[in-house]
């Protein structure tokens, strides 16, 4: 393996190959810190044969949502991830537990991951994405979960997570660890998409108010 060009100023970050001899272990050991969560109930499998859905939930819950996608989703899933050297860490932890991701944001290669979620979403992946992030404001649903849903015509599933026991870093989004062995609650709540006639400001601020309704601050 050789060392990557230099990037352009839209391209995302990578992580190093020469980081990937410690990147395989530490994913070894958020698999081991996952497998001790207890979910209370335990979450419904969702009956997605008949098409993806764009699962949306808050930044700050990303930590489990992988274990959810594998208990909870047939179809494979498609993740937003931000194209920041921060992201490009979220990007290998999901490639090792089996996540396909897309770079970009608001902020950079926005456009290039719309175009690349669409592409994924019609043929046939769920697309997984934080509305607030990757920068935030911690909690404020951006309108490009509402361009997603308009070029794919796919339904929301909108997903809360609750910990019983949990860590918040002193990230912008206050970054959720569960303590291990501790109980997780998740919902799932189905939406329509954006109607021929719901603004984007409408269809931001109905998944907002349902996040939070199922993640109370």
């Amino acid at each position: 393996m050789t060392a990557s060009a230099p990037q352009s100023a839209e391209a995302p970050e990578r992580v190093p190959w020469y980081h990937w001899i410690w990147v395989a272990p530490v994913a070894v050991l958020l698999r081991l810190w996952l497998a001790t969560l207890r979910f209370r109930p335990e979450p419904v499998r969702v009956e997605d044969a008949g098409g993806p859905r764009i699962i949306v939930l808050w930044h700050e819950n990303l930590f489990v949502t992988v274990l959810v996608v594998q208990r909870c989703l047939g179809r494979r899933v498609t993740a937003l991830i931000s194209a920041s050297k921060d992201g490009a860490w979220l990007a290998a932890f999901y490639r090792m537990m089996g996540v396909s991701a897309v770079r970009g944001s608001s902020h950079r290669g926005g456009v290039g991951a719309l175009v690349a979620l669409t592409r994924a979403v019609r043929s046939g992946s769920h697309a997984g994405v934080t509305p607030d992030g990757p920068r935030g404001p911690r909690r404020i649903v951006k309108p490009g979960v509402a361009a997603l849903a308009r070029l794919t015509g796919a339904p929301f599933l909108v997903l809360g997570i609750r910990h019983a026991s949990a860590l918040s870093l002193s990230s912008w989004d206050r970054f959720r660890l569960p303590v291990p062995f501790s109980v997780v609650e998740v919902d799932m709540v189905e939406l329509p998409g954006p109607s021929a006639d719901e603004s984007d400001e409408q269809v931001t601020a109905r998944l907002g108010s349902c996040l939070g309704r199922l993640s109370p601050d």
